[in-house]
């Protein structure tokens, strides 16, 4: 049977940085494997749903194994390091992807002033009612945006994005930039490469990166309202 619990929150614009436990901590299911699909809402609520169900399914397939490529560029000059840009491309089980669309659940909605959050479960899933308290993102953040977690067995890796207009491609650049970090700690193939204008004291260096990466899943996410800043943590098994 399938288990939907459904929170609509119609909270202002001061709350609109608060979500439920199963989103900002997912690592605390115990359902298997699960994703997020973020989608800004539309006129029909129905339109909306089934956009953040399909995202879910996708980000679901990205995270059950995805074959990542592609370069990211910096610019290094005596005043500091600044990003260029990156050209990443991703590919995915398509027939997982068909799959999870036909038998995936929907666990959890909840939607707020601007965004719209389904959780997509590969199965079964019951959300107990701690894992559906509402968090406000305010304060002091948490540890693991300083500090990296040290788990045997895994390889972390965080994502960083900054608010766009529409915080669901906050949200979705986030997670990317997340599975990108991850294949670079992974070091499944990387090479750098380096122009240096030595008068200057300028450097552009180039990381071409090329492999797959499997049983990806998001533990935490956090937005920091005051840097406007998003942030997902995810990890893979290290073997």
């Amino acid at each position: 049977m399938k288990a939907l619990s459904i929170l609509l929150a119609l909270y202002g614009s001061l709350n609109a940085q608060s979500y439920p436990r199963w989103f900002l901590e997912p690592i605390g299911l115990t359902c298997g494997p699960t994703a997020c699909g973020y989608v800004t809402p539309s006129f029909y609520r129905s339109s909306s749903d089934s956009a953040a169900f399909l995202n879910g399914c996708e980000n679901l397939a990205h995270q059950h194994f995805a074959e990542i490529s592609g370069g990211e560029s910096y610019w290094e000059t005596e005043a500091g390091v600044y990003w260029m840009g990156n050209d990443f491309k991703e590919k995915i089980d398509s027939s997982y992807l068909a799959e999870c669309i036909s038998k995936a659940n929907r666990a959890a909605v909840f939607a707020i002033p601007g965004i719209e959050l389904v959780l997509v479960s590969e199965r079964d899933c019951i959300i107990p009612d701690s894992m559906s308290k509402v968090v406000r993102c305010s304060g002091k953040s948490p540890a693991w945006v300083d500090t990296i977690p040290d788990v045997p067995g895994y390889i972390y890796a965080t994502g960083v994005a900054p608010q766009y207009f529409y915080e669901s491609s906050s949200w979705r650049s986030a997670e990317k930039k997340a599975r990108f970090n991850l294949a670079r700690e992974i070091r499944v193939s990387l090479k750098a490469l380096q122009k240096v204008d030595q008068s200057s004291g300028q450097e552009i260096r180039s990381e071409e990166i090329s492999g797959s990466v499997s049983k990806m899943e998001v533990v935490y996410r956090w937005r920091d309202v005051r840097q406007g800043l998003y942030l997902v943590l995810m990890r893979a098994p290290s073997e």
